[in-house]
């Protein structure tokens, strides 16, 4: 093979690779301000949570939660109202530098203080937020799954 092809062969593969490289198929909206616009905006319901081993979305049937501009998050069922807080940051952790965390704060009752924890954004598509919690490490991963249910 002549030097002419195996340039060209070469150069062929570094356009190739640098545009599968430059090209991102990532349209989700995991920064902090998308995080935040998007919870802002309605009303949300928990569509899904996996704590320790075991699925416990039921538990949160019936329950609606609204996201306050001031950090204020409100959970409410029937005629019950609790009070929580919330708000979206950067990781700081060497692991972690570029994730979107998610803190959730309950001071009661049980069954919302369970929620308490600082969340990795998997996922937000602006009417589905996913989250994980693996600070327990990899043989106790925690999901919760938020969902839009009014705007």
């Amino acid at each position: 093979m002549s030097f002419r092809k195996i340039f060209r062969v070469v150069l062929l593969i570094i356009i190739v690779t640098a545009t599968f490289v430059s090209c991102s198929n990532d349209d989700s909206k995991n920064t902090v301000d998308d995080v935040t616009d998007s919870v802002k905006d309605g009303v949300w319901k928990i569509s899904y949570f996996y704590d320790s081993g075991k699925d416990e979305t039921q538990d949160y049937a019936g329950y609606n939660f609204t996201f306050d501009d001031n950090t204020v998050l409100t959970a409410s069922k029937q005629m019950n109202s609790y009070t929580g807080v919330w708000f979206v940051s950067k990781s700081t952790s060497d692991d972690d530098l570029y994730s979107t965390i998610f803190n959730i704060a309950f001071g009661s009752p049980d069954i919302l203080i369970d929620l308490t924890d600082d969340w990795k954004v998997i996922e937000n598509t602006g009417t589905s937020l996913k989250l994980k919690d693996d600070s327990k490490g990899d043989s106790a991963i925690d999901y919760l799954t938020f969902e839009k249910i009014e705007q």
